[in-house]
């Protein structure tokens, strides 16, 4: 260990001792961090997986500028031979240089650190991932620094030395991103993927930048590190010795061997895996356990799936990944979770017609097995696929069938790499839903809108024998969602002609306009005897027009009708303008008739209306809101809570969302100018609730009145020669039952225009879907959805948090880099001044 240390001290110090090693280190440092800086203040999120998958490409560069002189440096110079008569061992020079390189390029990586300081400021990282991926960023650059050191022992020529391990690296990292694999597979088929098996390092590191630390992973850098660092060995070893060449070159072949049989064991497979995510959401989440463990009966899973030989390139791993979730839940469930895998043929499907029967004339068993399922909606899909250097498509199997006791089994079509993360959900939403015996009723109440055709477009549908609409639904992806979902829902306009069903568990209210006082009453009784209540409220809309003199901006009021009822429980949605420096631009057509109106193109509008709220103004300690990425809260408005109230009721009242602290509001009589839009001072800003779940007894806000009559509706002007309408029956109701008193719940939002069929996306729709699991059934779903990675937005920082932080990152590693080497050379150049003096006088 005395010698490995003094040749790691002699190499380390010769990093420092010249301007080179400082460099190196600045290039980096403003190479890797500019690349991630450039991009990020447009979008800010504070996550570094972007930065970490930069960093292969840069290291194939960066580590063999440094590797490239550790041995041909010595044979220039002529210190080879005087190295190699020390009395050290040759595994001991090779160590202590590999060592000096890897302690060198870790201090580099150390250099980048304002990056996750930076992150950590502005927002909340997710600092297990960091860490994963500064690990898994160390393992490949000692895995680049072997492949360098080993090379730079064959040549005298330092650009010789950096240009073979340049190649070498790169080749590492191409053969195993699937683009190239794919490739090679087009050419020669399954080449490409066992080269990205055998070889491709990208697999090994992708799973770092996620979070992931698998032992397979280290092991694989760890098994060709220490190969190529035992060939250099053998090489610098057996150096003019006789018979030096027959030795290393059957070295050089066992190593290989040794390496290659390694990751062909290893390939797909895991040793043990280390979730160091904030959250594990690599891992079955504790609710779903709980789920599983409920069951009585044991769910069973088939996998549908086309072999992995026949499938694509990028897809080849997807039945290996599969079956380790299906696995990790079998565990988790204690052995009421139990599957099989089934191989299917699309060659089975669509074949011949009497391609599919034996010198019997019967249907071979293989064929019948896909008819049968493809009865059932086990379907083959197109994914794309390289053939002849052209993208195509490629008919597939994927799909997991869920059976439970003696019902209908339930298919999941269209699993592929993409949706892996949603796995875990999709199985349990399945099969708790599937366990339930009573399916929950959901109520849906949303507004479907007049559509204003042009008379002569409404003559040319009518005379192409096309439907005319007459409305549109913007809210028809709530309920296909919620029956995806396995809830029934009952769509209904809350009126006497379309009245609330007799039973149902929730009540969605989406968009509510003019509400009545009878259908106040309707929404009251519901909380009033325990039901569960969620309420979007739209306060008022903006219309967008480009024109030739400039935007054209114009606000369109809504009454709801809901403050009336609100203001009963110390509740209400406010009716000033809200506004954010958190936004997101929207694309509006240009208007106008004229072919220079038509050429104009869309228009960008970023005005502080456009409301994004970012996960970090989302409550945690909820499962609706702990693990959504950013949301569009387009055109809402601010909740009013009255404090003092809610506690005289007894009602207990969280805010689970709010604006960013740098949020303003504007009353809606005031007069708009320019300046409106402008962000105010400090004093006039703060944080705005957005979105409330309220709990615990309601009162009843008629308890003092009768029960309000349903408005009459105004009859219609009956066409020419039509009889008119018959009149309206009077016939009085009968008298309203009692209700028994129970808890409720109720969630309030300001905003509807989020649940648009425009917007039902991401964080939007996963929003709609916790809030209805969360009241309706159990908070256990919507922690299992949120078992995915988000995209951590950070609120917009102003322009002096900007340039603040870019000269932290461009400026301060670099200057403290350059501080440390002026230091170090002057404290050098002192101490030889001492020596020499003192010699002198001597």
């Amino acid at each position: 260990m005395n010698n490995i240390k003094a040749i790691m001290r002699r190499d380390l110090s010769a990093y420092f001792t010249s301007p080179v090693g400082y460099i190196f280190m600045m290039v980096f440092v403003t190479i890797s961090v500019g690349l991630y800086i450039t991009s990020f203040f447009s979008f800010p999120m504070a996550d570094m997986r972007p930065y970490f998958d930069n960093l292969p490409l840069l290291l194939c560069v960066f580590i063999p500028a440094v590797t490239m002189r550790i041995w041909a440096e010595e044979r220039k110079e002529n210190t080879w031979e005087m190295l190699l008569t020390f009395p050290m061992e040759a595994r001991e020079l090779v160590l202590g240089k590999f060592f000096a390189a890897l302690i060198f390029f870790a201090l580099t990586l150390l250099s980048t650190v304002t990056v996750p300081v930076m992150l950590m400021s502005l927002g909340e990282p997710d600092v297990g991932a960091i860490i994963s991926g500064y690990v898994g960023t160390l393992l490949l650059g000692g895995f680049f620094l072997s492949l360098g050191i080993f090379f730079s022992g064959f040549f005298k020529d330092q650009i010789v030395a950096f240009a073979v391990t340049l190649l070498t690296c790169f080749s590492f990292f191409l053969v195993g991103t699937g683009f190239i694999a794919s490739y090679i597979d087009d050419r020669v088929p399954g080449l490409g993927s066992m080269l990205s098996d055998l070889l491709g390092l990208f697999g090994h590191y992708s799973p770092f930048t996620r979070g992931v630390i698998d032992l397979a992973d280290i092991a694989y850098f760890l098994v060709w590190t220490i190969a190529f660092l035992v060939l250099n060995t053998i090489y610098i070893d057996g150096r003019n010795r006789p018979g030096a060449k027959a030795i290393f070159s059957g070295a050089l072949v066992m190593s290989l061997a040794i390496g290659l049989l390694f990751n062909y064991l290893m390939a797909g497979s895991s040793l043990l895996r280390f979730d160091v995510t904030e959250d594990k959401i690599y891992t079955i989440s504790p609710a779903s356990k709980e789920i599983l463990s409920e069951l009585d009966t044991t769910v069973q899973l088939k996998v549908y799936i086309t072999s992995r030989d026949k499938m694509p390139t990028g897809m080849k791993e997807l039945e290996q990944n599969i079956v380790d979730k299906l696995e990790e839940m079998r565990i988790a469930s204690g052995g009421t979770v139990d599957y099989t895998t089934i191989y299917m043929d699309v060659a089975n499907v669509y074949s011949a017609p009497n391609a599919d029967k034996d010198e019997e004339g019967e249907e071979k068993e293989e064929d019948a097995i896909e008819k049968r399922m493809l009865a059932k909606g086990v379907q083959p899909f197109n994914v794309q696929a390289m053939s002849q250097d052209e993208m195509t498509s490629k008919l597939v199997y994927s799909s997991i069938g869920v059976g439970y006791e003696d019902k209908a089994e339930e298919i999941l079509p269209q699993i592929v790499p993409q949706s892996l993360q949603e796995l875990e959900y999709r199985l349990v939403n399945t099969i708790h839903k599937m366990a339930r015996e009573k399916v929950p009723v959901v109520a849906l109440v949303a507004p479907k809108e007049a559509v204003n055709i042009d008379p002569q477009m409404r003559q040319i549908l009518m005379q192409m024998g096309q439907p005319v609409p007459d409305s549109e639904d913007p809210y028809e992806y709530l309920q296909q969602v919620l029956e995806y979902e396995k809830y029934t829902v009952e769509r209904v306009e809350l009126t006497k002609e379309s009245p609330l069903p007799d039973e149902y568990d929730t009540l969605a209210i989406i968009n509510p306009r003019s509400l009545n006082d009878r259908q106040r009453w309707e929404i009251s009784r519901a909380l009033e005897s325990g039901k569960s209540v969620i309420m979007a409220v739209q306060t008022y809309e903006w219309d967008y027009r480009s024109t030739p003199q400039g935007l054209s901006i114009n606000r369109r009021e809504e009454t709801p009708g809901v403050n009336e009822l609100l203001e009963s429980y110390g509740l209400g949605v406010s009716t000033d303008i809200l506004m954010d420096v958190n936004k997101v631009p929207l694309s509006i057509q240009g208007g106008g008739n004229t072919l220079q109106d038509m050429l104009r193109g869309p228009q960008q509008v970023n005005l502080p209306m456009h409301i994004l709220v970012n996960n970090t103004s989302m409550s945690e300690d909820t499962a609706i809101t702990n693990r959504l990425s950013a949301l569009f809260y387009l055109w809402g408005t601010a909740l009013d809570m009255d404090e003092s109230k809610l506690g005289e009721l007894g009602l207990d009242a969280d805010v689970i969302m709010e604006t960013s602290d740098r949020a303003w509001s504007i009353p809606s009589s005031a007069q708009l100018t320019g300046t409106s839009f402008e962000e105010p001072q400090n004093a006039e800003r703060k944080a705005f609730p957005l979105m409330a779940r309220v709990k615990g007894q309601f009162p009843d806000a008629f308890a003092d009145a009768e029960r309000p009559a349903w408005p009459k509706a105004q009859p219609p002007q009956p066409q020419f020669g039509q009889p008119p309408a018959p009149p309206e029956d009077d016939t009085p109701e009968a008298p309203a039952e009692a209700v028994e008193a129970k808890p409720g719940e109720l969630i309030l939002l300001g905003c509807s225009e989020t649940f648009r069929k425009n917007f039902l996306r991401d964080a939007n729709l996963d929003l709609f879907l916790n809030s209805v699991d969360a009241v309706t059934l159990n908070e256990k779903l919507a922690e299992v959805r949120g078992r995915k990675a988000i995209n951590r937005m950070i609120d917009r920082p102003d322009d002096s948090t900007k340039s603040f932080w870019r000269a932290i990152n461009y400026a301060l590693a670099n200057a403290l880099i350059a501080g440390v080497g002026i230091a170090f050379l002057m404290n050098r150049r002192r101490s030889r001044n001492a020596y020499t003096m003192a010699h002198v006088s001597d």
